[in-house]
């Protein structure tokens, strides 16, 4: 079973999924993809979203909750599958399959946005780490740029025992002008990101071919979803999965899927192939 990373799950907190309901079937179609344990990772501290660790813990109880009655009955939570959910689930299927989600699970985390202020808010709670664990956290940088000097506070993170894991890298412009900078980032001892839609050509062939150009330097470690909906940005990682086997060969590309995540929500730095100069 593969480990989804970095996923808009929770409802109602940013653009994610507006609904419980919704968060539900992002759960279902995540199951039925694969995937046992999703890293819930709410847009946080970006100007428009705050999301502080509270906030998150309790929405993934909530979660998690509703998951555990969801598999006995449906209609406890109002969801007529045959009318919301993609036309190829049945309503039979839909219940039937969500039962054996026993072992499904949610955990807390954050899309943090990068700050020079992180560690302060890290100190007072409001920023949560990948599974709570205090050990990595997940990293947003602005789309269009990195900021200056951003690898003081890198190194900052790291000497206080807090890993950095840079999201979708291949989708920020200052890292596709200027790759060698990130290479830095990652022989520092971040780890990267990449989103699965990315690799699968969902935005476009230039973020494509970049994708498969970072997979190839070793500079990424995680394939994630980065799902918030149904629909337009839905879960998934098979598909992705075999885009990445193309590239780096089965063996590794399970890895991003499995051991490497898995490594970190028990708090261990994955051992990863050394990066190539970009």
């Amino acid at each position: 079973m593969m480990i989804d990373l970095h996923s808009h799950i929770l409802h109602g907190l940013d653009d994610g999924p507006e609904t419980i309901d919704e968060s539900i079937q992002m759960c279902l179609m995540s199951y039925r993809d694969g995937v046992s344990t999703i890293v819930a990772t709410p847009h946080t501290l970006n100007g428009e979203y705050q999301n502080d660790r509270s906030t998150i813990l309790a929405k993934v109880k909530e979660l998690n909750d509703a998951i555990k009655k969801f598999g006995v009955k449906s209609s406890e939570f109002g969801v007529n599958p045959s009318t919301r959910l993609p036309s190829e689930l049945s309503p039979l299927s839909f219940e039937l399959k969500m039962d054996p989600m026993t072992d499904f699970r949610i955990l807390p985390g954050a899309d943090v946005h990068f700050s020079n202020e992180i560690l302060l808010k890290l100190d007072k709670g409001e920023v949560t780490t990948v599974g709570d664990g205090k050990k990595f956290l997940i990293l947003e940088f602005p789309f269009h740029t990195i900021p200056f000097r951003a690898e003081d506070v890198l190194f900052q993170l790291i000497a206080k025992g807090i890993v950095p894991i840079i999201s979708h890298p291949e989708r920020n412009l200052e890292i596709t002008r200027r790759p060698a900078r990130y290479y830095e980032m990652i022989r520092m001892g971040c780890f990267g990101q990449m989103t699965a839609m990315s690799l699968t050509g969902g935005f476009g062939a230039k973020i494509k071919g970049f994708s498969e150009k970072l997979l190839k330097k070793r500079l990424i470690h995680f394939i994630a979803s980065d799902a918030h909906n149904v629909n337009g940005r839905p879960p998934g990682l098979t598909h992705a999965l075999r885009e990445a086997e193309k590239i780096v060969g089965r063996e590794e590309a399970q890895k991003m899927v499995n051991e490497y995540p898995r490594a970190i929500l028990e708090g261990r730095k994955p051992n990863v192939p050394e990066p190539i100069a970009i």
